[in-house]
């Protein structure tokens, strides 16, 4: 048994941990759940390629011929072949050109034009400029950095991600004493705080190894850099110089020999890697120094049975032999230090078992952005009680008033700026030049904003009508392909995949969640009691 002054020393680190880190991990929780299928909503927001059909892989051979003479720039920064069509992808065949920049500025992005190649109806070439999607990146940055730019936003999230580590261990303490007879106890009545104390207390039981996963990877992540360089500093030296050269190398360009030589067919090649690494999966080629003798297909894929993001596994064959070039970033023939590397990634973004980890990570992200909604309301309310001393009606302390007023503001505001960022994908699409950056102006006018009027009404008044406001800009994702099915001269779309039509149902029964709580704390708020943070009276 543990002793109870351990187990209340426990629950006071547990309560502050929660609470200093709560905002920043309901935003990375409910921003990671939407990440799960970041494929699937860039596939709804990116409008359909103009008048071009697919082009065939039979085909690809004399496409590249075309594209190497009219645009002889791609011989030297290459292109990708997509063996699968997906609405994100305007054509079979994509490219990249990197824009000028000063060398002398080590801060500065690399910001790169994006181009796209397909067969016309009578064989000529098309090629068109066309930025993709960007809707998935910015959804995975709130995630990955709660909006807060470079090293800053990592930094930040890798001290957040050790905070939530020691509530996680802070909190089982805490549960272990009573865990056997209250683990399964949700004690449904009137009193309310009861109810959700035991409701977080099974939410974050059942899940705990997922965020024991979660809370791991993400510190790596956030910190990974930070580490390994004083790994490499303290323990290695430069021993580990020459490991890290020969691993960077395998994603460099070839030596160009200035020899020209024809390359074989994409078919032939895929056959090549089926055959020469039996069991990997690929979806694209991407060709280094194209019509050199020295070209490189780059075949990027997955292999059943490992845990990593498809984007980091690889095979490379000559282009114009097809043997194999470099096979060790398949993950069955990775080195351990990297399969060790890709494992955490895979387990953090879920990259492993298919649509039904998908769906698991999806609502334990959920789960867990409600567990840290919660707790800081659960604190609230504790203060609140706590304060009945003689008086029946005790006036809100100001830091309980604040605390739920952020709590409401940020996680609602959270919700309801990335819903409409997402619509605006759509709205917005060939009104304005750069995309990205109204993603940004639009959640963070929407956050920002709730976050405001949270603090100008109070948590009571603010939450009714920000949770309408969630289930108003969720709804209008389905509501927006359903316009742009019937009425299409507004200029919007609707995709029929199954991948694109799930983004739409997903968000007709978040919005119907949204609000079924919209009605269930207005009810609150009207019959509470008036002490409590949900009471409008108590205001």
């Amino acid at each position: 048994m543990i002793p109870a002054p351990i187990v209340k020393l426990y629950k006071t680190v547990h309560t502050w941990t929660g609470i200093t880190c709560g905002f920043a991990l309901f935003i990375a929780f409910y921003a990671g759940a939407l990440t799960m299928f970041m494929e699937p909503i860039a596939r709804w927001a990116s409008p359909p390629a103009p008048g071009v059909a697919q082009t065939p892989l039979d085909r690809v051979p004399a496409l590249i011929d075309q594209l190497l003479a009219a645009h002889p720039e791609v011989r030297e920064h290459g292109f990708t072949v997509h063996l699968s069509p997906r609405e994100d992808r305007a054509a079979r065949v994509t490219w990249e050109v990197e824009l000028p920049h000063d060398e002398s500025d080590p801060g500065h992005t690399h910001e790169h034009v994006h181009w796209w190649a397909a067969l016309g109806a009578y064989g000529a070439l098309v090629a068109r400029q066309e930025e993709p999607s960007e809707l998935g990146e910015f959804i995975n940055e709130i995630h990955m950095r709660v909006g807060i730019p470079g090293q800053w936003g990592s930094a930040f999230m890798g001290v957040v991600s050790l905070l939530y580590g020691v509530a996680l261990i802070s909190g089982v303490i805490v549960l272990l004493p009573s865990l056997v007879k209250d683990f399964f106890a949700l004690r449904v009545g009137k009193n309310l705080k009861r109810m959700w104390l035991d409701a977080h207390n099974v939410v974050g039981i059942t899940g705990l190894p997922f965020h024991i996963v979660i809370a791991t990877t993400s510190v790596a992540f956030s910190l990974g850099a930070l580490l390994f360089g004083a790994q490499g500093l303290l323990i290695y030296g430069d021993k580990h110089r020459p490991t890290m050269q020969r691993f960077q190398a395998q994603f460099r360009q070839p030596q160009p020999t200035n020899e020209a030589a024809s390359m074989l067919p994409p078919a032939q090649l895929l056959a090549r890697v089926q055959a020469q690494a039996p069991g990997f999966v690929p979806e694209a080629i991407t060709y280094q120094r194209p019509g050199d003798k020295a070209a490189v297909a780059r075949f990027t894929g997955r292999e059943p049975g490992y845990v990593m993001e498809s984007r980091y596994g690889a095979v490379a064959l000559s282009a114009v032999t097809g043997e194999v070039v470099n096979d060790s970033l398949r993950p069955s023939q990775q080195e351990p230090w990297w399969r060790t590397t890709m494992t955490l990634a895979g387990l953090h973004f879920g990259q492993y078992g298919g649509a039904v980890v998908r769906w698991s990570y999806f609502l334990l992200g959920l789960a867990g952005a409600w567990l840290f909604y919660g707790g800081n309301l659960l604190w609230v309310e504790t203060r609140r009680k706590a304060q009945r001393k003689g008086d029946a009606m005790p006036a809100q302390r100001r830091d309980t008033y604040w605390l739920a007023a952020g709590t409401v503001g940020v996680c609602l505001g959270c919700v309801a700026g990335l819903s409409l960022t997402i619509v605006a994908g759509k709205w917005l699409h060939g009104h304005v030049d750069d995309m990205h950056a109204w993603h940004q102006v639009v959640y963070f006018a929407v956050f920002f904003g709730a976050v405001a009027w949270a603090f100008a009404r109070g948590a009571a008044r603010a939450a009714v009508g920000l949770l309408w406001l969630c289930a108003a800009f969720t709804l209008a994702i389905p509501l927006t392909t359903l316009a742009g099915w019937l009425v299409p001269a507004l200029g919007w779309w609707a995709h029929t995949s199954a991948q694109a039509l799930g983004v739409d149902a997903t968000a007709f029964a978040g919005a119907l969640c949204f609000a079924w709580m919209a009605r269930v704390t207005a009810r609150r708020v009207r019959s509470g009691a008036g002490d409590s943070v949900w009471s409008a009276r108590g205001d």
